[in-house]
């Protein structure tokens, strides 16, 4: 069954998408934008960040809303 939109979070802020699909490259281009000297992570519960690439598929149908964040390259997911 498909959805109309689905919610994410980007650092905090909700936003919908009308894809289940959504890659990394995407999100960065969602305004404000995420700057290219910023690694992209996304966090689920219980886990710690993952690291996405432009080119990775995430799917926003996963239970619960996906959380991305952005942190300084090379630094520590989460810290």
């Amino acid at each position: 069954m498909s959805k109309d939109k689905f919610q994410f979070k980007i650092e905090n802020e909700p936003h919908k998408w009308d894809k289940q699909y959504i890659t990394g490259k995407e999100v960065r281009e969602i305004p404000p934008g995420i700057p290219d000297n910023m690694d992209l992570f996304l966090k689920r519960r219980g886990e710690p960040g993952e690291l996405i690439e432009d080119d990775d598929k995430i799917d926003l149908d996963d239970p619960g809303i996906e959380k991305f964040y952005s942190q300084v390259a090379d630094s520590t997911p989460g810290s």
